[in-house]
């Protein structure tokens, strides 16, 4: 049986889009070569090694809502994946901190499935590819 992580819903705070998206946006303005950005993750989604469903599960963000966040770096193309209404092809990259257990992790160069980080668009605008 394959389960999939749930998608973000279309009632997503869309203040968090725009607060990210402008964070990036600074970011990349003032010439950082390699930008961070800083999101949350959906519960329940799956942290993997690869921007597949065949990577493993290094993580999972369980069921406490904005436990998890990413540093993320960039973005690629990989697995297309539909849930809940939604699907892409967009993983991001980067490490993912437990905000709750600061000895849990840091898990570093990881991939998130585009659906489950709270970013806006994907890609979104301000982030590089891979």
């Amino acid at each position: 049986m394959t389960t999939t992580t749930p998608a973000r819903g279309r009632g997503r705070t869309a203040a968090v889009g725009v607060a990210a998206g402008a964070a990036l946006a600074v970011l990349c303005a003032a010439g950082t070569a390699h930008a961070h950005f800083y999101v949350s993750l959906q519960t329940y989604s799956n942290v993997r090694s690869a921007p597949n469903t065949g990577g493993g599960v290094v993580v999972n963000t369980g069921s406490i809502k904005e436990r998890f966040y990413l540093d993320g770096v960039c973005y690629t193309r990989g697995q297309y994946i539909k849930s809940g209404g939604y699907g892409t092809d967009v993983w991001y990259h980067g490490s993912v901190h437990d905000s709750v257990d600061l000895t849990v992790g840091p898990y570093n160069n990881v991939w998130v499935w585009g659906g489950n980080v709270d970013i806006g668009r994907d890609p979104a605008d301000s982030v590089r590819p891979c």
